[in-house]
């Protein structure tokens, strides 16, 4: 069970050692099936903290897309240094930097990224679009909530899980 920034600099890292950058877009995507197949495995999302949201071109984790939103429509080269406020019991606020250390996540999650991942850098971004809209609930417009337990439930039939095929 991870923080959506930590699994986000994770892959962005991965990507660059198998010299397959992600953009933004891509990074999305890579997120939300790397989360479905771990819906299937383990019944439970891989990111704890965030909460996809239903965009136009398929799922998007908020945070992580406006910390590299700067990058446009361009490749990541390394992950961001994460500027954020702290507030302390007196009301005071403090600027904290964070920048990714793999120790932020715990082991089973690393390999869990790590044995999945290149099964969605092989794509381009606009086709992990694509794959993401097949899935009933980006087509829904009536229901703006995204449901982990919706993408787990479509994932269960083999036969819509691309990445095996």
């Amino acid at each position: 069970m991870a923080k959506a920034m930590d699994v986000a600099d994770l892959i962005i890292t991965e990507a660059q050692k198998n010299n397959s950058p992600v953009s933004n877009l891509k990074l999305q995507k890579v997120m939300y099936f790397l989360n479905a197949i771990h819906l299937l495995e383990y019944n439970a999302s891989l990111i704890t903290d965030a909460n996809f949201e239903k965009w136009d071109y398929g799922p998007v984790i908020h945070s992580v897309y406006s910390e590299y939103s700067s990058n446009g429509a361009n490749e990541i080269s390394s992950p961001a240094s994460h500027v954020s406020l702290q507030q302390d019991s007196y009301g005071h606020f403090t600027v904290v930097t964070h920048n990714f250390n793999i120790n932020n996540l715990n082991s089973s999650d690393v390999n869990f990224i790590k044995n999945n991942i290149k099964k969605f850098l092989q794509y381009n971004p606009f086709e992990l679009v694509d794959k993401s809209h097949i899935e009933p609930q980006w087509r829904d417009k009536s229901e703006k909530d995204y449901s982990d337990e919706k993408t787990r439930q479509y994932y269960l039939k083999v036969d819509n899980r691309f990445w095996e095929n």
